[in-house]
């Protein structure tokens, strides 16, 4: 019983307000992020306010970015991306990337048949730097899989050659 006083005493000071002296309690919030940096339709750049060290406009590195044919170490990812998305069923993947202005990054896309009705399930591997060939540790992964069709539509619309998965 002798513990719980000094947790009540503490609960009736932050609820009354003479907390006002904790200097958590007087820390400053940190600013929202702007909207478009964070906003569904710019990932990449929700991905780069995060990294201070990658650039917030892909521009900056004067690098053109999409297009190209993938690495060996990007279609290793894209066929284990492709074998948990879509659970080992059949599934191919996109020759190269898609056209540069496509999408904000390099995207590389993946399909396999639908489950329901016809056609395909889409997915978009959204990378914001091309990978040369090391593996990429988890904590350094800032890929984007994007399975909403709404976000991969634009592997449904380019005009882009297949190969098989696996």
């Amino acid at each position: 019983m002798a513990a719980r006083l000094p947790l009540a005493i503490a609960l009736v000071a932050l609820l009354t307000g003479c907390a006002a002296s904790d200097p958590i309690a007087l820390a400053p919030l940190p600013a929202p992020m702007p909207a478009s940096q964070t906003s569904p339709a710019n990932p990449v750049g929700a991905i780069a306010a995060a990294d201070d060290s990658a650039p917030t406009d892909p521009g900056e590195t004067g690098a053109v970015l999409g297009g190209g044919t993938p690495s060996k170490a990007e279609i290793a990812y894209a066929e284990a991306t492709a074998a948990g998305v879509f659970r080992r069923r059949k599934a191919e993947r996109a020759t190269s990337f898609l056209p540069a202005g496509t999408v904000d990054g390099y995207g590389l896309c993946l399909r396999s048949p639908a489950r329901k009705g016809a056609g395909y399930d889409y997915v978009l591997v959204l990378q914001v730097r091309r990978n040369a060939g090391s593996a990429i540790s988890q904590v350094d992964d800032d890929t984007l899989v994007m399975r909403r069709p709404g976000d991969s539509a634009p592997c449904r619309t380019a005009r882009l050659d297949w190969v098989g998965v696996g």
